[in-house]
């Protein structure tokens, strides 16, 4: 990948040979929703790009846990080719645990912590798939 410096930036350069290459390059989840414009023409030469890893941390909209970015990070769903929405949620989904580790150091009650958790998924699932709990 050729890279210039030009007043203080620096840019990446490079190419992609194909269509197969092309879709590789994204991960395997969102492969299989990737629509390619009509009349794509390969190589595909690329001047610059950006990239970054978020260096702040996050809090779980599920436990409320705080975490880094490699502890919690954002969830998207597509509804339909129109919509989508993203979650802030813990990487590991291990929101039950943390709140067990925490309410027990604290002494207080699991029950009330864990159904407000269950409360927060509930909405989660109302909101991705229309589903209304009987």
């Amino acid at each position: 990948m050729p890279t210039t410096v030009n007043n203080f930036t620096t840019e990446n350069t490079f190419s992609i040979e194909s269509e197969k290459d092309l879709v590789s390059s994204f991960r395997l989840r969102d492969q299989k929703k990737l629509v390619l414009p009509a009349g794509l023409k390969f190589p595909l030469h690329i001047r610059s790009y950006f990239t970054w890893s978020e260096p702040t941390g996050s809090m779980c909209g599920w436990c409320h846990s705080y975490g880094s970015a490699d502890e919690v990070g954002m969830m998207s769903e597509s509804f339909n080719s129109n919509t989508s929405a993203a979650y802030i949620l813990c990487q590991n989904l291990r929101c039950i645990e943390k709140i067990e580790e925490a309410v027990n150091l604290s002494g207080k009650s699991v029950e009330r912590v864990v159904d407000q958790l269950y409360s927060r998924i509930n909405l989660f699932f109302e909101g991705v798939f229309n589903y209304k709990q009987d």
